[in-house]
């Protein structure tokens, strides 16, 4: 949605939310290395990035049981390298945009996280929701379809995927609950601000809701 450049070793990108660039900040600080470095601002007032070498999960997306289980892991390392006073208590800086193309592989292998614009706080929950509405197929099949994810599986796709993460049980029973919701407050936002993909959205909710029992018996 933004225009992004690369320039050598970095990438210039428009500014972004200042919690943005302190979770970044502190990313490097602690030294996880599934996210871009901040290295400040250039003579045009545009951030600038570090560029992370390697693949994005274009079309068709690797979609392997090891890479759903990667991106788990990936998560959890994420929100457990954030400081307890970056997000208000009880939840996490999620990335806020899982698309696959925001994830970056090495080896076949999903290794780190790019384009954190739409980062803010969430409950590591949601994350993992928003996360299996790519990785996982829970989303409609024309999407799938599209992006090359297999459309069998998803309850067992999303079991890896929780399992890897380590979401505990009192989470997974809340998992649907809130990504319904989420997806229920996306159609607000998307209505207000005039944008065009809400049906697309609605779609995606309307196949939440009705399979939500369904997958939610591979999260007992």
């Amino acid at each position: 949605m933004n225009v992004v450049v690369r320039v050598g070793d970095t990438v210039r990108r428009p500014p972004g939310p200042p919690h943005v660039v302190e979770l970044l900040r502190w990313y490097e600080h602690v030294g996880f290395d599934g996210a871009p470095r901040f290295l400040g601002s250039d003579e045009q007032g545009r951030e600038i990035l570090s560029y992370v070498e390697g693949e994005p999960a274009f079309a068709p997306v690797p979609s392997s049981d090891e890479v759903v289980a990667a991106i788990g892991t990936l998560l959890r390392r994420a929100h457990d390298a954030q400081a307890a006073a970056l997000a208000p208590r009880g939840l996490v800086i999620g990335h806020g945009d899982l698309f696959w193309t925001n994830v970056i592989f090495r080896s076949g292998l999903p290794v780190a996280l790019i384009d954190w614009e739409l980062a803010r706080p969430m409950t590591r929950t949601l994350e993992v929701a928003m996360a299996a509405t790519y990785w996982a197929g829970v989303r409609i099949d024309e999407q799938l379809v599209e992006w090359g994810i297999p459309l069998e599986r998803r309850g067992e796709r999303l079991r890896i995927l929780c399992d890897a993460y380590g979401l505990d049980a009192s989470a997974r029973v809340t998992l649907f609950d809130e990504l319904i919701a989420f997806r229920r407050e996306r159609i607000d936002r998307v209505l207000w601000r005039g944008s065009a993909p809400v049906e697309v959205i609605r779609a995606n909710l309307r196949w939440t809701e009705e399979h939500a029992a369904e997958l939610g018996t591979f999260l007992a």
